[in-house]
């Protein structure tokens, strides 16, 4: 036979061969689709990792009429299921780190097909999601989301992955995660599971990936590109558009003052750096020490240093600013450890938000034996800085909740037991951080403005401080990025609310941090 017969030949099987595998994939596709085309909104259980304060409800609330304004016209019995935890569990402690909820969702929403979680300041366009969860399997074990990954071992992940971090990959809620009936089923069923150690709460959203990738579950999270972090496509689903708030002008640098912990052994080493960087920037800050040193100066409280805990220590500071007649009428304070890293500025900006009259205990959330039982507590971490209002601090002078078991005993625990006997909840904000930069996964970063950093050691502060402060410029010009609502709807939802809530839900962003 002749040779070019033989080409045209193979050609033509080839071809056809392809027609037959692209045929054949269509119609798997196809027939996947068909298999869940009977999914419909009204089979999604949307849940917000709402917060119990004047100033997050109305987060919440502007969440809501987003959300309301897309399923307006569908009729009722097909409109999904909207929670709000600090409404429908106001009353579970750990309920801000899902676990103790997995039990309650799996059996109150048994015949959802999916349950989406995300926090009160992520965006959806539901129809978009429907889209995009209707190309999956509800009935296989599925963890959806956008991943994120550690580029190093870290401390707030407990070192996990320590030989390869960024092989574990972990969504951010931010963006929302999905989880679907079977997987929350299998999960729900097992919580509180004895196999999984998880005494300390302090990066749920990595821990939560690593309980669903344990030999129990044995899942691992499937990347969604349309559950975006930042909204670069028209193709999102989902984002998270808050890369900081503005709720107008930072408050005057005379309605905060800082206290900063310290000890002999670092006046040298550490109080210039402090003085270098951010301490510059305060007009009320004073040094607090075991001994007094009058060319800083610091206080002595009279209390011996400590090599951990610093409880003695903070509670004096705290007695100290409740009775002084000049501090004691400052509207904000932070306590703040010699080796925290922070922007002074962007913290007032941040404190513009909330209502200094209401009770505010704020910073990092970590909670202790909080996932499985209602005996713990959650806590705000010291290294990242202890935000109060003056009336935090009178509640607990005055209800002599001011001391501590011993003078080493963890500061920043003993205040969150302190405040959860006095019925306090709380406030957890994403721009505090306990550890350094390094420590966390970069695109997390990358999708929020940091306000805090914690520790000198194995990290440049004077090189972490500037990049802190490199983006200021961006509050005196700060940009529309996205209308969550038009202005004229939020001021007639906002004639009833206070000061401590925003006046205007333009959501502003800067290209990097």
């Amino acid at each position: 036979m002749d040779v070019r017969v033989i080409h045209r030949l193979a050609l033509m099987l080839a071809v056809l061969t392809g027609v037959l595998v692209a045929s054949g994939n269509k119609q798997n596709i196809d027939k996947e689709e068909q298999i869940n085309s009977g999914v419909q909104l009204k089979d999604i259980v949307f849940v917000v990792l709402s917060q119990k304060n004047p100033y997050h409800e109305k987060r919440a609330d502007i969440f809501r009429q987003d959300f309301e304004s897309q399923i307006k016209e569908l009729p009722v019995d097909e409109k999904p299921q909207l929670v709000f935890i600090h409404q429908e569990f106001r009353n579970v402690l750990g309920a801000w780190n899902v676990f103790p909820l997995l039990p309650t969702f799996s059996k109150d929403y048994a015949n959802a097909a999916w349950l989406f979680v995300c926090e009160e300041e992520t965006r959806l366009d539901v129809h978009k999601l429907l889209k995009v969860l209707q190309r999956f399997d509800h009935t296989k074990d599925l963890y959806l989301g956008h991943p994120l990954r550690d580029q190093s071992p870290t401390i707030i992940h407990h070192y996990a992955f320590h030989d390869n971090p960024s092989k574990f990959a972990y969504a951010d809620w931010g963006a929302g995660f999905v989880l679907s009936q079977p997987l929350l089923a299998k999960m729900g069923k097992r919580w509180p599971d004895k196999e999984f150690k998880a005494d300390f709460t302090i990066d749920p959203k990595h821990e939560l990936a690593r309980y669903i990738l344990s030999d129990a579950i044995n899942v691992t999270l499937t990347p969604v590109t349309e559950i975006c972090l930042v909204k670069k496509s028209k193709k999102c689903a989902s984002w998270y558009p808050m890369m900081f708030p503005d709720c107008g002008p930072e408050i005057p640098e005379e309605d905060l003052y800082v206290a900063v912990k310290t000890c002999a052994k670092y006046h040298k080493e550490r109080i210039p750096i402090v003085r270098k960087t951010w301490g510059k920037d305060a007009k009320n800050v004073e040094y607090y020490s075991d001994v007094e040193d009058r060319t800083i100066p610091t206080i002595n409280l009279g209390i011996p240093n400590t090599e951990r805990g610093h409880c003695g220590k903070t509670m004096a500071i705290i007695r100290r600013l409740q009775s002084h007649p000049r501090i004691s009428q400052i509207p904000w304070f932070i306590i703040v450890d010699d080796d925290t890293i922070i922007n002074l500025r962007r913290l007032r900006k941040l404190l513009a938000c909330y209502d200094s009259k209401f009770p505010i205990h704020m910073g990092e959330k970590y909670g202790y034996m909080v996932t499985k039982n209602e005996h713990g507590y959650t806590y705000i971490t010291g290294g990242g800085g202890m935000v109060f209002n003056k009336e935090a601090i009178d509640v607990i002078v005055l209800t002599h909740r001011a001391d501590c078991p011993s003078n080493d005993a963890p500061d920043d625990m003993i205040l969150g037991r302190t405040f959860k006997a006095i019925g306090l909840p709380l406030v957890h904000s994403p721009y505090f951080h306990q550890a350094r930069p390094v420590d966390y996964s970069q695109e997390f970063l990358s999708a929020r403005t940091a306000i805090s950093f914690h520790k000198h050691w194995m990290n440049d502060p004077i090189q972490t401080y500037n990049d802190l402060i490199a983006s200021d410029d961006y509050m005196d010009t700060l940009n529309t990025a996205e209308e969550e609502m038009s202005k004229s709807e939020i001021e007639n939802s906002e004639q009833d609310i206070t000061r401590s809530d925003v006046g205007d839900d333009s959501v502003y962003q800067k290209e990097e941090l």
